[in-house]
């Protein structure tokens, strides 16, 4: 069983894409490879992006705020890794996944100490992308609850804490 298709079973919702969480980067220099993967994720439903160097990918970036970014581990104006660590200090809420035809235990002990959501091994399995992009989805969503759930709970402790601060000038 791969890691993915465990979280599909630990999180089984499906969930369609929201407007607010819906931009995909993917940097890569082929072609081929680029137009393919927007092909299978805009039939998803998501929105996708696409560049071909790292500096390309800089300016969208700063564009489009992407939630998610799927990023070649060899570009021609420098690393894959080195563009996850500009956009983590841009967008550090940015998902990201890298890919690579060159896997070694190096790089992918790099991109995991980036932060990579998963490291992705060239050829690219269409099924296999659209069930790592949606379960990145579905954690940016469970991120985005677990924030909403903490800042209701710090304004409720707030809340309590003026009730307190009211009753003990009510005892004095």
């Amino acid at each position: 069983m791969t890691v993915t298709k465990f979280f599909r079973k630990l999180l089984p919702s499906r969930r369609p894409p929201t407007d607010e969480a819906r931009n995909i980067l993917v940097v890569d220099d082929d072609d081929s490879l680029r137009d393919s993967l927007k092909d299978v994720l805009e039939g998803e439903g998501y929105a996708v992006f696409l560049a071909s160097t790292r500096a390309k990918a800089s300016e969208l970036v700063q564009k489009v705020a992407p939630q998610l970014a799927i990023v070649d581990l060899k570009l021609p104006d420098g690393s894959g890794t080195a563009f996850l660590s500009e956009l983590s200090r841009v967008t550090p809420d940015t998902v990201c996944i890298l890919m690579t035809a060159y896997a070694d235990v190096d790089s992918a002990v790099l991109a995991i100490e980036k932060g990579v959501f998963h490291y992705l091994r060239k050829p690219v399995n269409p099924p296999e992308l659209v069930e790592l992009v949606d379960l990145a989805f579905e954690t940016i969503r469970l991120k985005e609850e677990k924030r909403q759930a903490e800042d209701a709970l710090k304004e409720r402790n707030k809340e309590l804490e003026e009730i307190v601060e009211r009753l003990k000038k009510m005892i004095e």
